[in-house]
């Protein structure tokens, strides 16, 4: 009777086993990369609300609707969830930019700031979203980690900016000082239109009116 009892119950057993050995059906790598972009979009209302310090991580698995463990299977801590944000912020505005190195004829500097701006529109496309870029500049004085990751961000956008420059100028070369004041251009932009909304002016309009200013008499 035991060893009925037993053969009885180690059959399914022995099935079960087979079957995670032979590959039963898993998590797909589209449901995981959804599942990672619910806790960044929580994680982001979160600390929007309280900013990166007062905000805990059982406020993030609140807004989630997740269990501790479920948040943890993807990020370890509260910082590694701050930097996926900061990482995946510039991303698209360097893939969009790298891209337009290949547009003919070459994009034109009104042109090269609406891709910025489009691009950072489609990042930033909730006022929470823009609160935590504001944020990250705000750490970026007092987290060394952040500071360098926004340096190298910005390096990549000179360096991407130059090049679209350069195709402007086919033989010539061009100075790296243009991408840095092209840089000040698109931040100043960004930060009157999108973050304090001060204006709406069309880039083009921007920029006619800066060669205005820059060819006043000293």
């Amino acid at each position: 009777m035991i060893i009925r009892f037993t053969v009885a119950w180690a059959a399914p057993v022995v099935k079960i086993a087979a079957g995670l050995q032979c590959g039963m059906p898993r998590v797909s790598q589209e449901h995981r990369d959804k599942r990672r972009r619910q806790i960044l979009d929580a994680a982001t209302l979160c600390f929007a609300r309280k900013g990166f310090h007062a905000t805990s991580m059982p406020d993030i698995f609140a807004e989630v609707g997740l269990s501790s463990g479920a948040v943890y299977g993807y990020f370890r801590s509260k910082q590694a969830i701050i930097e996926a944000l900061l990482d995946s912020a510039m991303r698209p505005v360097l893939a969009a930019l790298h891209d337009a190195a290949e547009v003919e004829p070459p994009l034109r500097v009104p042109e090269i700031i609406d891709v910025i701006h489009r691009e950072m529109a489609t990042v930033l496309d909730t006022d929470e979203a823009t609160s935590l870029i504001v944020q990250f500049w705000a750490e970026s004085i007092r987290v060394p980690q952040i500071r360098d990751s926004q340096r190298h961000d910005v390096i990549q956008l000179h360096d991407a900016l130059l090049t679209l420059l350069g195709r402007l100028q086919p033989g010539r070369r061009v100075s790296s000082d243009s991408a840095w004041a092209l840089i000040a251009l698109g931040l100043g932009t960004f930060i009157s239109q999108t973050v304090l909304r001060t204006n709406s002016l069309p880039t083009a309009t921007l920029v006619d009116q800066l060669r205005v200013v820059l060819s006043e008499p000293e």
